[in-house]
């Protein structure tokens, strides 16, 4: 099968999957708090901007998609119609896909779009790693452009020569990520709830509390920091697009 033939699948499969639901933003936009809003205002938001909107944030949900399925089909080594048939038949790999094109159609990072497609190919390819495939997919859901940039500074030893286990305190971290000032300690939250990073000094002597962090990656940080920094995109699969 070319990838031509592959790229117009994934795009068709993208249509089915990726507009779902995003039509009934409409009824919300109006059926919201805007009553407020004036009438005129509101007609003309509802006639002409939000159909356009919503046609936008539609495209962009299935180019997504497609690039998944994509990425998906050829890191399992197969066509895409084996690749659909072993999830179709698979109530496992049918979750992980439902999990694997929600975190798809709402990143704007494109590298997070390949590794998600990687673990869902994976998973496809062997059922007995479809398990560990949703660990990394649930991981790189939360990984967004800023949590990104805090990895990546985090995985590099600190250059003020402390000992590497040490990690770094926020500081340092605002010394090279100075728009994080405000959004530092979210985004740390966020990293340690899901597994990716830790602060070492938690429970050490003299470590813990404002000042004193020793805010490291875990290995499942890294891992999925990883799957972030290795691919190298390659051409999207467009959806058909209304002239």
């Amino acid at each position: 099968m070319t990838e031509e033939s592959n790229g117009r699948k994934a795009a068709a499969i993208a249509t089915r999957l990726g507009s779902a639901g995003v039509g009934a933003g409409v009824g919300l936009f109006v059926a919201g708090p805007f009553g407020a809003v004036g009438g005129a205002l509101l007609q003309e938001a509802l006639n002409e901007y939000a159909p356009r909107l919503i046609d936008a944030v539609d495209r962009r949900r299935s180019q997504a998609v497609a690039q998944v399925v994509a990425v998906g089909a050829n890191t399992a080594d197969m066509d895409l119609d084996r690749f659909s048939d072993a999830i179709e038949g698979s109530p496992e790999l049918l979750s992980l896909l439902a999990e694997t094109v929600q975190a798809a159609m709402e990143t704007p990072l494109e590298a997070k779009i390949y590794a998600l497609g990687v673990c869902l190919g994976t998973g496809v390819e062997d059922d007995t790693r479809d398990d560990a495939a949703r660990l990394r997919v649930r991981g790189l859901a939360r990984i967004e452009p800023q949590e990104a940039k805090l990895m990546a500074l985090l995985d590099q030893p600190n250059p003020n020569g402390r000992d590497p286990w040490l990690g770094w305190n926020r500081d340092e971290i605002l010394e090279h990520l100075p728009g994080l000032a405000e959004a530092l300690d979210a985004c740390m939250a966020l990293l340690v709830a899901e597994g990716l990073a830790t602060d070492a000094g938690v429970g050490g002597y003299g470590g813990g509390g404002p000042g004193r962090e020793q805010w490291n990656l875990t290995d499942f940080g890294r891992e999925c920091l990883r799957l972030l920094q290795a691919l190298t995109p390659t051409p999207e699969p467009q959806a058909d697009q209304q002239p």
